[in-house]
């Protein structure tokens, strides 16, 4: 394994010709695998120049899938990039929770209205 990555550095290589993809703080570059890949190019193009963990992680992936994937790491993410990636992702399912519970308490308030109405 190489050096550190920059995110600047990883979003460069978001393509089906020069594909990288980041996996738990790890850089990897897949371009060579694309074709073999069981879940077809647009799973990888999906997270590419990304960071692809959530998508790594949730389709539980085997060993061999695992050690495969050692094969193409060239480096971490940089120290600094990692904090943004965090960061941004503990955003992200703020702001994702904050719609649900929006979209929640939308709902019960219209049925109280509804109810107190059609009586």
């Amino acid at each position: 394994m190489e050096g550190f990555v920059s995110l600047k550095e990883l979003q460069k290589h978001a393509a089906e010709g020069d594909l990288w993809i980041s996996i738990d703080e790890k850089v990897y570059d897949v371009t060579k695998y694309v074709s073999q890949h069981p879940g077809g190019v647009d799973t990888l193009l999906g997270v590419a120049g990304k960071d692809g963990t959530d998508d790594f992680n949730s389709v539980g992936h085997s060993d061999i899938a695992k050690e495969e994937l050692k094969k193409y790491c060239v480096g971490r993410l940089s120290p600094e990039d990692v904090k943004i990636l965090k960061a941004s992702s503990e955003t992200s399912t703020t702001s994702a929770f904050s719609l649900e519970l929006i979209a929640v308490t939308s709902s019960i308030v219209a049925i109280i209205i509804y109810f107190l109405f059609s009586s």
